[in-house]
């Protein structure tokens, strides 16, 4: 549930600067530009934003965390989705490291975070489960 905190704040933090009124760039930690990832032709899937995808996923997973914490006999196979979800969006931040490093060729310091904080979340499940 930790790392779900984690990441919502992340990646609330990426929806927020992308929505702000008055932009001003992304500071980022590794002296990179980070906005040059989080705007370039990558940061959307299907019309949603990748920051907004990853806000809606760390939401999920720390209800379902809760929801496991609090009544874990409700949904039998709960532990089963949840490592379900954290090995695709595992998979998924995967990518999107491979691209700001191999077709961008820039990084995002937040974007790094994100996808840190998705494989301990996928090692924790692999605990849960």
């Amino acid at each position: 549930m930790a790392l779900s905190v984690g990441g919502i704040l992340t990646a609330g933090h990426l929806v927020w600067q992308h929505h702000k009124k008055g932009k001003q760039p992304l500071v980022c930690p590794l002296n990179h530009d980070c906005s040059h990832v989080t705007e370039s032709r990558w940061s959307t899937l299907f019309y949603f934003r990748n920051e907004t995808l990853g806000l809606l996923y760390y939401v999920a997973m720390l209800v379902a965390g809760l929801l496991l914490f609090v009544a874990p006999t409700v949904i039998p196979t709960l532990p089963f989705w949840i490592t379900l979800a954290a090995g695709g969006a595992f998979l998924f931040s995967l990518f999107l490291v491979f691209l700001q490093a191999w077709v961008i060729r820039d990084y995002c310091f937040y974007c790094l975070i994100s996808a840190l904080i998705s494989l301990l979340m996928l090692v924790n499940s692999f605990f849960l489960a």
